[in-house]
């Protein structure tokens, strides 16, 4: 099989200059000036994000745990997997394994990692960190004080089914979901835990 990143090396954009024009308390936006191979400038912006972690708890019968929830961005509700913003330092497992407590009240006795990701490298630098939880046992929710969720548990045929129709269109959900689906069918488990 072929690398997909061999060939002739791409030109780069050197950043010529940088003017933060919003520091928020989840994203922060750069306007970037760049050079272009050419010589001419262009403008870059680039929405700066700590990244975050994502978690996609399968219990024993095969059924995944989301949380719905409101989105103003959309203006409606959505099904997403639990997840959360990375603080400063923090390590992506142990940010996984909070916000599943945190927003399902559940503790996993397995979580491995199954990918790492830009969300939209065209604009953002987020990255994200997905594992799959197994070994599910229930405890007590502990939502963020602004954070208002439903716990629902789907098969994950159902999930599955939901993706296809456009029911769940969460991108880090959508892919969470497919690969944990892809590595409980191969009963395949990664080589190490961790981002």
């Amino acid at each position: 099989m072929s690398d997909p990143f061999r060939g002739p090396e791409l030109p780069n954009e050197p950043t010529l200059s940088s003017n933060r024009v919003f520091g928020g308390r989840v994203i922060a936006v750069d306007v970037l000036t760049v050079g272009l191979p050419d010589g001419r400038e262009a403008t870059r912006e680039v929405v700066r994000h700590p990244g975050g972690a994502f978690v996609v708890p399968v219990d024993a019968s095969g059924s995944v745990y989301l949380v719905r929830q409101f989105r103003k961005p959309l203006d409606r509700e959505t099904l997403e997997l639990p997840a959360g913003k990375l603080d400063p330092g923090e390590d992506p497992l142990r940010c996984a394994i909070r916000e599943l407590r945190e927003e399902t009240g559940l503790v996993a006795d397995d979580v491995s990692s199954l990918a790492a990701f830009h969300t939209t490298p065209g604009f953002c630098d987020e990255r994200l960190y997905g594992y799959l939880a197994t070994g599910l046992s229930h405890g007590p929710s502990e939502p963020d004080a602004d954070e208002h969720v439903a716990v629902v548990r789907i098969p994950m045929a159902e999930c599955l089914r939901l993706i296809d129709e456009g029911r769940i269109d969460d991108s880090k959900t959508v892919i969470g979901i497919l690969l944990a689906d892809r590595r409980l069918r191969d009963g395949g488990r990664p080589a190490a835990k961790g981002g």
